[in-house]
């Protein structure tokens, strides 16, 4: 139930969840499964739109288990906890650690660790720990026939509201010369099947030097995507993969090139930009269809209620994330989601008491039946509008700002 529950608020949090790669999946497990991390506590949740055949564990740092609700909900999860070096008073040892993830694919559960240790706001990943290397090969001397897949965790925009993300699964990865090694060899074993999940991943992770790169990259496929005409971030995000490897090919030899490619690009952003201000839509297109009027003249006062029942929390919401200290764009989402399942059902019994004391208990049951169905359609409705629902691009008539805000306002009260 948890676990339908925790799907429901990444599906409701993103627009798509696409898994790529289910081919490649082993048929059971166990599995030591190694993902990227760039998306601090989302990054998990995704994981559960695996096939559940794998009952998967989460290694998650201690001090989590600290936090009251989250600590809790770890120990649902069956979370195991691991200490991590800079984060302890003195010297860790990993033995109990090691010894509960052993026992637990020996078990036939499935385990999920992060070789990047760290979640950390940056577009390409970070240096490999050898955690995920140790614990398989530990698998392997109790005869417990494990396999390793890589998982790519590729987020269109991972601190923005109704964005998409792509699962990628990996292969597992071949392993039977590095058993092999890690008898005479262990330390060499370990740093070089680390290494080998490194290069495995780099292949399923979309990713760039910089900020600046992966802008221009950004950038580049929108202009070739026009021909195409596609919205879906899965056929974006492999234009984009295509990119990367280009762009990392030139880097060394049309370093010049590329930087006015960057300078041109930027300023074809500024014009279309300005141009998309300027638009004025042909009378035709205001003229629409019956259907369409009548969806937007009903829509609109349900929609417009849904608004109004959720703007409080979503403001509280936004105001705290926008002033917490010590966190990090990685963690934005985190915040985001984690506040809101606070702020939001106290709204929501808080209104259910006003409805009560104003209009009676059939009022009251009525609105408890009904919050979240009108929140989602709240949420449909407003993403109708912000496609061209209306029948002309939303920046003439200029409501796109007021109705992305309104789409993120009625996302967050969906994960109720």
């Amino acid at each position: 139930m948890l676990i339908k529950f925790f799907k429901l608020v990444v599906e409701t949090f993103f627009r798509d969840v696409t898994v790529k790669g289910f081919d490649n999946l082993p048929d059971s497990g166990p599995v030591i499964f190694t993902p990227n991390h760039p998306n601090a506590l989302l990054d998990p949740l995704l994981l559960f739109f695996l096939p559940p055949v794998y009952k998967i564990r989460f290694v998650a740092r201690a001090p989590l288990f600290k936090i009251p609700l989250l600590g809790w909900i770890m120990h649902k999860m069956h979370a195991i906890p691991v200490v991590r070096r800079f984060e302890a008073d003195g010297k860790v040892d990993y033995k109990t650690f090691f010894a509960s993830c052993v026992d637990s694919l020996a078990a036939g559960n499935s385990i999920a660790i992060f070789p990047e240790g760290a979640s950390l706001p940056q577009p390409h990943m970070t240096a490999m720990k050898t955690g995920a290397a140790r614990l398989f090969f530990m698998a392997r001397e109790k005869n417990i026939d494990v396999s390793i897949v890589p998982v790519g965790l590729n987020y269109e925009h991972g601190s923005i509201f109704r964005t998409s993300v792509v699962i990628w699964a990996a292969p597992s990865l071949d392993t039977m010369d590095l058993v092999e090694k890690h008898k005479g060899f262990p330390q060499i074993a370990v740093r070089d099947l680390t290494e080998r999940i490194r290069n495995n991943l780099d292949e399923h992770v979309f990713q760039s030097e910089s900020f600046r790169d992966r802008e221009l990259m950004f950038l580049l496929e929108l202009i070739y995507s026009e021909e195409k005409n596609s919205d879906s971030w899965l056929e974006r995000f492999e234009r984009l993969k295509q990119f990367e490897v280009g762009l990392n090919a030139m880097k060394d030899t049309c370093a010049f090139e590329i930087e006015s490619l960057r300078q041109m690009l930027s300023i074809y952003k500024k014009l279309t930009s300005s141009l998309e201000s300027m638009h004025d839509s042909p009378a035709d297109n205001t003229q629409g269809s019956l259907k369409r009027f009548l969806l937007i003249l009903t829509g609109f006062p349900l929609a417009g209620l849904g608004w109004l029942l959720t703007i409080l929390p979503y403001q509280l919401c936004n105001l705290i994330v926008k002033h917490i200290k010590r966190y990090d764009e990685s963690q934005a989402a985190t915040y985001k989601v984690a506040y809101s399942l606070l702020f939001f059902p106290l709204t929501f019994v808080l209104e259910a008491m006003l409805v009560h004391i104003w209009l009676g208990w059939v009022a009251t049951v009525t609105f408890a039946i009904l919050i979240i169905p009108l929140s989602y359609f709240t949420l449909f409705f407003f993403e109708w509008l912000h496609k061209g629902g209306l029948g002309i691009p939303i920046s003439s008539l200029k409501l796109k700002t007021t109705l992305s805000h309104l789409e993120t306002t009625q996302g967050a009260a969906c994960l109720y």
